[in-house]
């Protein structure tokens, strides 16, 4: 009798080097076969499972939302994923993607973590044939990720909702941001997963216990190789966030994110042109106050394994 095999979630969350994770994990997908761990490459991920869940769960929750996917279609499209992906019979299989509980935008348009977050993991969760086993996630101190996840949001959105820095600003200073009631949901949803959590600031001294973790004891983590395109997406700078949030309010959302690309060359990330930053000192102590007072309590949560450094 074939034994199922062994199922490992990488969820993200946004902006806490998931990139850096999935471009090590596809580089080094040949070497993890030959340990009978097989990565799921996360844009194969995203395409064929979470558009799929997402477009059929945003049309329960009442959000407009193309192309429609009904469950019959929904079963259909990820059966046959996951028929494929557990074709050669792996013992692990490792799939990765940030989105899954949902986008950048959904949570600098609000100011909260993750809003349709129980739909869209409860829909995501339920696709897998036998569950899932663990499940991986980043968190990151509120004041870096709202910024950086608010430069990601500029990358795609359009005028029609377009959100100011103030809005997001105020939006998240009221709402107060809480990992740990995201990572409730997580443990509420894979309710038999081990979860595993690591501080996106530890993540360059503890990257090796992540990989290993995410790999299995067959793979020596030591042997993988860096990615080569570690600077194929580079973040905008703080200058050209700048200077596309004065066009937008000069020209207009529409005429002023037409001009994205050419801002980001003109003006890219380094030391000369900074990184982007919307805090007052005030706010930002505020926020990462209250994110030491969140790991403290996700430390407790049972439900967790929080890799920390200085502890193996």
């Amino acid at each position: 009798m074939t034994q199922d095999p062994y199922i490992v979630l990488h969820g993200g969350f946004h902006k806490t080097a998931t990139s850096h994770i999935q471009s090590t994990l596809a580089r080094n997908s040949k070497q993890l076969q030959r340990a009978g761990v097989s990565y799921v490459n996360h844009r194969t991920t995203r395409k064929r499972l979470t558009i799929p869940v997402q477009c059929n769960a945003f049309e329960k929750i009442g959000i407009g939302w193309d192309p429609k996917i009904s469950d019959t279609e929904l079963t259909q499209m990820t059966a046959e994923f996951f028929d494929e992906v557990l074709l050669s019979k792996p013992e692990r299989v490792i799939v990765s993607d940030e989105n899954i509980a949902g986008h950048c935008g959904h949570c600098v348009r609000r100011g909260g973590l993750y809003r349709w977050r129980h739909k869209l993991l409860e829909t995501f969760a339920d696709q897998f044939p036998n569950g899932v086993d663990e499940v991986h996630l980043g968190i990151r101190n509120y004041a870096d990720f709202f910024a950086s996840a608010y430069v990601e949001y500029l990358r795609s959105v359009n005028g029609k909702w377009f959100v100011d820095e103030q809005t997001m600003r105020l939006n998240v200073m009221s709402k107060m941001p809480n990992w740990n009631a995201v990572l409730t949901t997580i443990a509420e949803i894979f309710s038999r997963a081990k979860i595993f959590v690591w501080r996106y600031e530890d993540f360059r001294k503890i990257d090796q216990r992540i990989f290993a973790n995410l790999c299995g004891s067959e793979v020596d983590v030591a042997d993988l190789k860096e990615p080569k395109d570690q600077n194929k997406r580079p973040t905008a700078s703080g200058r050209a966030v700048r200077e596309l949030l004065q066009l937008i309010h000069k020209d207009g959302a529409d005429a002023a994110l037409q001009r994205r690309v050419e801002l980001q060359e003109t003006y890219p990330r380094g030391k000369e042109f900074g990184s982007y930053n919307p805090w007052t000192e005030q706010e930002r102590t505020h926020l990462t106050n209250i994110y030491a007072r969140d790991i403290e309590e996700i430390k407790m949560n049972p439900n967790v394994e929080f890799l920390e450094f200085g502890y193996a």
